[in-house]
Order: structure tokens, then sequence, then C-alpha cells
């Protein structure tokens, strides 16, 4: 082949190479800039690359009145984790709730939600007839559903599932965060059947597995909840020394050590009658890595209407840990 004929073939090649990537830069541009926002994030979503490592979120969630108090701090704060999802979008969400415990006959292992609609769960009783109006919509993609009970297989956690729906503990959180909905796909998990704290961290070692191919883990419950003690009027002078040596361990060197400690702590029975809004911290917390970086969305103490106050409310922390590299 001729020298001059080669040099020329090779330079046609370049310049349709350039071409290509100037059609996709176009058209990168054109959805970044022009798009919807939920057509943009889900563009985003499908160029993520499975090598980076999902992030780990832990939400308080609060009850059906959390999500109509719109200037609260709480409120505030759900709104930055929705922008802070849809400024770095996963390629889904798997969460876990202080309000779904494994209660199937065995009662071992965990369940899954097989229910690919997601429909809602009004588990909250005597409130006015307009909270059990709301909606939020989303749905479980099969392929993450099957992800999910893959991973937890792997983990050796003993995994079934139920024909269920997304409970308060997930929709309200979210519903502040998104709107009446999302296109993120969105799987829910339950807690494990046992008592024992080691168990949700395990959950969420096994769940852990799933950040390598860009989801994200989320758990919704509360740092400290004693709603005996809120809703009687009582003092409650435990909250902010709690909530002030959570917010420590999640920051310590050995946090999964640190925040398993928590469950021994001398306020740790007054802050949580029952275990079940402390668990989804572990979960979250078995879900990091040691290298993982840690971001504060919020930690404050609130009352049951939505105004910050110095300990007679629930504590309030919602937390992300992101990949170092």
């Amino acid at each position: 082949m001729p020298r001059a004929f080669l040099l020329v073939s090779i330079t046609a090649a370049v310049f349709a190479l350039f071409a290509i990537l100037a059609s996709y830069t176009t058209l990168f541009a054109s959805i970044t800039l022009t798009a919807s926002p939920a057509l943009r994030t889900h563009f985003l979503r499908t160029m993520v690359n499975s090598s980076t490592l999902g992030d780990v979120y832990f939400l308080s969630h609060g009850g059906p009145p959390s999500v109509e108090q719109t200037e609260s701090p709480p409120y505030k704060a759900w709104r930055k984790f929705g922008k802070i999802i849809e400024a770095n979008p996963p390629k889904g969400i798997v969460a876990v709730s202080a309000h779904w415990e494994n209660e199937q006959d065995l009662r071992t292992g965990v369940v899954v939600n097989s229910n690919s609609s997601n429909p809602l769960i009004y588990d909250f009783y005597n409130f006015p007839k307009h909270f059990y109006q709301l909606k939020f919509a989303s749905k479980a993609e099969p392929e993450l559903q099957e992800k999910v009970v893959g991973a937890l297989k792997e983990g050796g956690i003993p995994v079934s599932r139920a024909d269920r729906g997304l409970d308060h503990g997930v929709w309200i959180p979210f519903r502040g965060a998104f709107g009446e909905g999302t296109h993120f796909p969105l799987v829910q998990v339950s807690l494990p059947a046992s008592a024992d704290p080691v168990e949700s961290i395990k959950l969420g070692q096994a769940l852990s597995k799933l950040r390598a191919q860009g989801y994200a883990i989320v758990g919704t419950g509360q740092v400290v909840h004693n709603l005996r003690d809120l809703i009687s009027g009582q003092s409650l002078p435990y909250t902010t020394l709690f909530l002030n040596d959570a917010a420590k361990a999640l920051s310590s060197s050995d946090r999964l050590s640190a925040t398993l400690d928590l469950t021994k702590h001398p306020l740790y029975k007054k802050a949580h009658p029952t275990d079940e809004h402390f668990f989804p911290l572990l979960v979250a917390v078995g879900a990091t890595s040691a290298s993982d970086q840690i971001e504060e969305i919020y930690k404050g103490v609130v009352d049951i209407n939505g105004c910050t106050v110095e300990n007679d409310g629930l504590g309030w922390g919602m937390w992300r840990w992101t990949s170092a590299a």
C-alpha cells in the first residue's frame, strides 16, 4: 500500500474518531443541561462506573407529621440527602428500615421485598386521614432484587422473600428527599430476626458487596427513640448526651466496634427502650469500609413540632459514607 494512501487513511480515521467523540460530547451536554432532572439523573445513573463504590447512608426517618414540617431541620436534611443522591446517582438503592423486622415462622435471616411496584404501607395509627393518602412512587427492579438475594446468600445470611411494600421508615424520608417519587430502583430488606446487634452488622457487611456494583445502601431509624418519654411530656436529659456519643463513635477510627459498643452505653436503654430504631445504624456501619470518609448531613434534637430543642425531643442524625478512593 502506498505510503501516501496509508497516511490519508489514518488521517481520515482520526477525524472520524474526533467526530464521534464530538457527537457524544454534544449529546452529553444536551442531556445534562436541557433535560429534566429525572432524565438527566437516569442518564448519569446508566453511566455509573461499576468500579466506583456506592455510598452508604443513615437517615433518621421521623413520623408522618415530619413530612409536612418543611421548614424543620430534619426535613431540610432529607432534601439535602436527595440532592446528594441526584448529584451522585447510584445504580439503585437498598434500604433497611426500623419498621420491618423478620417475622417469618423460622425467625432466621432476613426477608427481601419481592413486590416490584413498591406499594406503600401506612404502618401508623390514629393520624389525620390525609396522611393515609400520601403517595410515593418507586419500582424495585427484579435485577436488583436478585442481586440483593445473591449478596445475602454469599454473605451466609438465610434469606426469604415476601410480597410486601415500603413502610413509612423508608417512604417518609424518601418523600421528603425526592417528592412524590423516585426513578432510582429501590429494594427494601428486613432487619434480621435476631436481637443480637452483631447480626445487623453482618447484614450490612453482606449488602456491602453491592457497593462495588454502584448501589447505595441506606439504613433508616433514629439515633434516640423513646416515644414513651416524649409523648408523656417527661424530660429527656439523655438525648443530647447519647446523640453526641453516637456521633463520636461513627467518626472514630474503629467505627464498627465503637458503634457496636453503644449498645452497652449506660444511656442506651433510655435512648432505645427497644432496639429496632438503632439496628439500621448498625447495618449502615456494617456496610462501610475502614477507609470510608464520613460526612454529617444533620445532627440535632427535635421535638414533635419539628423545632430544635436542647434535650426534650428525639435524637436525629443523618450521615453519609463515601469511598476514599
